[in-house]
């Protein structure tokens, strides 16, 4: 699991995790319609495994960002207490 960004990473640090946030998605589901073809081909089916284990890919995905951004937003919250500098 990538460190979450803090005081402790740099700019371009950041940069590069957020970036990696746009991969996450697309990733899940090509994996998700890769094996839903694979088992498609091997049980004779039409589309029906790629479709649903695509979408299923794609649905994981989403809650991956969303867990990975809640959790950036926590560690923020917890940095910007710690030193002082809360919302004005």
């Amino acid at each position: 699991m990538p460190k979450i960004p803090g005081e402790g990473m740099g700019l371009w640090a950041k940069v590069g995790f957020y970036s990696s946030l746009g991969l996450i998605l697309p990733g899940g589901a090509v994996a998700g319609f890769g094996l839903g073809w694979l088992l498609d081909r091997w049980l004779h089916t039409s589309p029906t495994f790629s479709l649903i284990l695509g979408l299923a890919g794609a649905a994981a995905g989403l809650i991956d960002i969303l867990r990975v951004l809640t959790r950036a937003e926590k560690q923020d919250d917890a940095d910007e207490r710690s030193s002082g500098h809360g919302p004005s």
